[in-house]
């Protein structure tokens, strides 16, 4: 592992966003905001498959659809706000940079941002033109080569690029 590491860490920082040095106070924190979560989620993992279970009996198709609605609006409505405000709060996801390194910052932080929104952009392209393939039956080539496709896609990244360099702008704190 990179700087002697240990994968569990490197697994946290990615996951919390934490930058800087990972010391006890980030990583007590971190656990702290995750078995939060978990408490959260434990009524969540008991009760949905118990309706689910007995909604079944009736409609299975209905009660499946229930379930994996739940898990996705839970998902997130409710842990992943959790989950950045509470490391927000508790300054995890701060980006201290030197007075003098604050432009060389915010340059990187639009680079960030142009570079998820291309990616997010040709992801969102190839995906929809295979998604219309298999579930509509349509022409891959044609689906690749529709406006449509291509302008959701454009604006798909740009809007996600806007909202990860707006993130990732906010985290920036000036060392003091």
């Amino acid at each position: 592992m990179k700087n002697g590491e240990s994968l569990r860490n490197r697994v946290v920082r990615h996951f919390f966003n934490i930058s800087g040095d990972f010391d006890e106070y980030k990583r007590q924190e971190a656990n702290r905001i995750g078995t939060n979560a978990l408490m959260l989620c434990i009524p969540a993992l008991l009760l949905p498959p118990t309706i689910a279970a007995l909604w079944a009996v009736t409609s299975p198709e209905a009660a499946l659809l229930g379930l994996i609605l739940f898990d996705v609006i839970f998902v997130m409505v409710i842990v992943t706000p959790y989950l950045a405000f509470a490391s927000r709060r508790a300054h995890l996801t701060d980006h201290e940079v030197a007075a003098s390194d604050l432009r060389t910052a915010r340059k990187q932080v639009v680079q960030k941002a142009v570079g998820y929104a291309l990616y997010f952009m040709v992801v969102m392209y190839v995906m929809q033109a295979l998604v219309d393939t298999v579930f509509d039956g349509a022409n891959i080539w044609q689906e690749l080569t529709a406006i449509g496709n291509i302008r959701q896609a454009i604006y798909s990244g740009i809007f996600f690029g806007l909202i990860m360099g707006i993130s990732y702008w906010i985290r920036l704190k000036k060392q003091e």
